[in-house]
């Protein structure tokens, strides 16, 4: 069965930010603030930055042009707050990468070396420090460091402080007027497709103890993987005709999609956050041990990476 630890999965978003690209005359990153106008997420990016640790020689630049890029990888699914800023600092990038492993601010872990490198100009070395950044709001917080050769002498380094923050729930994330569920688990789980598929039709007990559970979970971002393994499903029957599935994917880590759907499509979409695993061992106590042992498996995932 091929999976992949969801303790290492629970930190996708932490590693959103792709190797900085050198690159020259493109506009600066723009700013995208998490959620509604109340939402904290400038001012934790802001703030963040201000607090950057950085090489004692490091001088504050502002280049007419930008000399090193902080390019995103993948959508986070939740937009993300960044802010950042230049600076000139004597050496090359190895002693800048050097001076951060050894000086990482409390609660926060380092993120290894990167390089990339460009046609149209030196090679970066980037790295970064991770903070803790898992919810039930905040799920992405890091400074990201990009090094790069100005002169034979300097270097340019480029400090990105980002932020993911995911407002509460709205009226259109709650789950309400269901009037039948039918859960299904699987034999075995891999990334080739999960087999053996073993469905239940819930009772009225089992049923409310779902919807209070699921009603209870936090907003997370909508991740997105190519390496998805599907671990159980809901389907929601609701009063007005329509349908909602719950989607379990162990590549999400701790996190499940719910779609409201028309039809064959999806109308509205979003990702909750069951860091307590309490979701997916409802759905696992629905079936027998031996008849949905994927589904157990990850479980035990889950609980494990807690």
């Amino acid at each position: 069965m091929t999976r992949t630890a969801r303790n290492a999965l629970a930190r996708t978003v932490a590693t959103l930010v792709a190797a900085a690209l050198a690159v020259t005359g493109l506009a600066t990153l723009t700013v995208n603030v998490a959620g509604a106008s109340s939402s904290p997420a400038a001012s934790l990016a802001r703030q963040l930055l201000s607090e950057a640790v950085l090489p004692p020689s490091a001088v504050l630049a502002h280049p007419s042009t930008v000399v090193v890029c902080q390019c995103e990888a993948a959508s986070s699914g939740g937009p993300i707050t960044s802010f950042h800023h230049f600076y000139i600092v004597p050496g090359p990038p190895s002693s800048i990468e050097s001076f951060l492993s050894s000086h990482v601010p409390t609660g926060a872990t380092f993120g290894g070396e990167g390089t990339s490198s460009s046609s149209t100009g030196p090679e970066i070395l980037s790295t970064a420090f991770i903070f803790a950044a898992n919810g039930p709001h905040l799920y992405l917080k890091q400074l990201s460091y990009s090094m790069t050769e100005r002169t034979a002498t300097t270097s340019w380094l480029r400090v990105d402080s980002q932020v993911v923050w995911i407002p509460s729930r709205g009226a259109l994330d709650k789950i309400t007027g269901v009037v039948s569920a039918t859960a299904t688990g699987y034999e075995t789980t891999s990334l080739m497709g999960s087999t053996g598929a073993v469905s239940v039709r819930l009772d009225t007990a089992q049923l409310d103890q779902l919807l209070r559970t699921v009603n209870t979970l936090p907003l997370a971002p909508t991740s997105v993987c190519m390496e998805n393994v599907n671990a159980f499903q809901v389907t929601l029957r609701l009063k007005d005709g329509a349908t909602m599935r719950i989607y379990n994917g162990d590549c999400n880590g701790f996190f499940e999609s719910v779609s409201l759907l028309s039809g064959a499509t999806a109308t509205h979409t979003f990702t909750l956050s069951d860091r307590s695993c309490g979701l997916i061992a409802i759905v696992s106590s629905l079936f027998g041990a031996h008849t949905a042992k994927g589904t157990y498996t990850a479980l035990h995932y889950c609980e494990a990476a807690k």
